[in-house]
């Protein structure tokens, strides 16, 4: 061998190399970003609850915090006994810890309601704010029992966060009743264990995706469609549990809600790292994946055939990798995992979501007619 073919093997040789050892050091920058977001965030994290007090209390002169979540609340800047308290209640919601001042009357009454913080989308929790869902806990009793499709009727399509609401009323009335009216308080109910079809199909839709790619399987095309189907309609229209950057958002928080009640979210994330772990591949994304389901139906309709935009590929590459970047990085920083979802799956199955969300959407949809899976 000449020179120069040793010095143009030796230079195409470090050529694929780079790439590997920029893409090693791009990820751990990343992830030291990811951790010093974190631990901004922490520090920054403290919801002024005063403003609140107010907002609950319109009537009250002056306030007396009695504890971390009790404050007694007086309209006579004289007086020695309070006209009412004000509870803190807390619960998981779809984006982890909400927040919530409850105003109680000295009967254990409910008479004003704020969401002091909380970590939903904003377009899910502002269609659960604009419902007036807070204005139906008024002149509820601490003796009531708070529960969704019982005595409190929950917002279609936003079950998680009605349930905050319901649980954190119901926390944040008893805390009261209990500790500062002496009532005798009923023991709060133990959480139901949420398991029906979404977790059943879910469940079967990860066995069928996990034997249905292995290279003997015999029927795999048939396999995939129905499996595609099913996650469309089931995951998808029926129910509108797709996976979400916000799931992967509350993992790296830390914020893991109560498994009873969230049994769902655990089985979607338990079986993407069980099924990857064991087998390399994740079966949700090519297998069941709602938003890519509708996707591939509308490429079978437009007749769509893959793309790739050749010397514009590692731009695109690269784009997707930083708008995931920034995504985690702004909800680390504001500890909030659905600050930043930007997806578009909610804005198709719930028809929930922002003008540029909806123009996103018809744009995806349109393309997906020509082009596979373009999102």
């Amino acid at each position: 061998m000449n020179p120069i073919q040793t010095i143009k093997i030796d230079q195409k040789n470090n050529r694929s190399k780079n790439p590997k050892k920029t893409e090693r050091l791009l990820g751990i920058l990343a992830l030291l970003s990811f951790i010093v977001a974190w631990a901004i965030g922490y520090q920054l994290e403290n919801a002024d609850v005063e403003p609140y007090l107010h907002q609950v209390m319109p009537a009250a002169s002056h306030f007396e915090k009695l504890d971390a979540i009790s404050y007694a609340a007086y309209t006579d800047t004289d007086a020695q006994t309070p006209s009412g308290y004000i509870g803190i209640g807390e619960s998981n919601g779809y984006g982890g810890p909400l927040k919530l001042a409850v105003a109680v009357d000295l009967e254990g009454t409910i008479t004003g309601m704020a969401v002091i913080q909380h970590r939903e989308t904003p377009s899910w929790f502002r269609k659960v704010n604009e419902s007036g869902f807070l204005k139906s806990f008024l002149s509820k009793s601490y003796e009531d029992a708070f529960q969704l499709g019982e005595d409190v009727d929950g917002i279609t399509s936003a079950t998680y966060t009605s349930r905050a609401i319901a649980e954190s009323a119901l926390e944040g009335s008893r805390s009261i009743a209990a500790n500062q009216l002496g009532f005798d308080v009923p023991p709060i109910p133990k959480p139901k264990i949420a398991f029906g079809t979404p977790e059943i199909a879910l469940l079967a839709l990860f066995g069928v995706g996990y034997f249905g790619h292995q290279r003997n399987s015999k029927y795999k095309k048939q396999l995939r469609w129905s499996s595609l189907l099913v996650g469309m309609v089931v995951l998808g229209f029926m129910y509108n549990k797709p996976f979400t950057l916000s799931m992967i958002n509350q993992v790296l928080l830390g914020f893991w809600p109560q498994w009873q009640s969230n049994l769902y979210w655990y089985l979607m994330i338990g079986g993407i790292v069980f099924v990857f772990t064991v087998d390399n591949k994740n079966p949700y994304c090519q297998w069941f994946c709602p938003f890519g389901a509708a996707q591939e139906c509308m490429g079978a309709i437009g007749g769509a055939k893959n793309y790739s935009p050749g010397r514009y590929r590692n731009f695109f590459k690269w784009l997707r990798r930083g708008v995931v970047w920034f995504a985690i990085l702004v909800a680390l920083l504001f500890r909030s995992p659905g600050l930043t979802s930007y997806e578009i799956f909610g804005t198709l199955f719930a028809l929930v979501g922002s003008n540029p969300q909806f123009i996103l959407l018809g744009i995806v949809l349109i393309v997906a007619l020509f082009i596979k899976r373009p999102w």
